[in-house]
């Protein structure tokens, strides 16, 4: 195995750690914003929670994907 694809492995386990908890941070960020929402509209049922709860899946998602295409095109090219 030579060195270049030694180094760029654990780059790649770094980055997608690093990705999980950017994930984890937008989704408790969008249940945080809905719960407030939900607190300041006095709703009865927790629709704002849902809903950002589920947007800051979509855009966790996203941003995940895209750092594995991209590790992914990174890799592809040091092949």
């Amino acid at each position: 195995m030579s060195e270049q694809k030694k180094d760029s492995k654990p780059n790649a386990i770094a980055r997608l750690s690093s990705a999980g908890i950017q994930m984890a941070i937008v989704i408790g960020g969008g249940a945080w914003g809905g719960s407030a929402l939900d607190e300041h509209y006095q709703n009865e049922k927790p629709i704002w929670t849902i809903v950002c709860s589920l947007a800051g899946i979509a855009i966790g998602l996203y941003l995940v994907l895209k750092d594995v295409m991209k590790i992914s095109k990174e890799n592809d090219k040091t092949d």
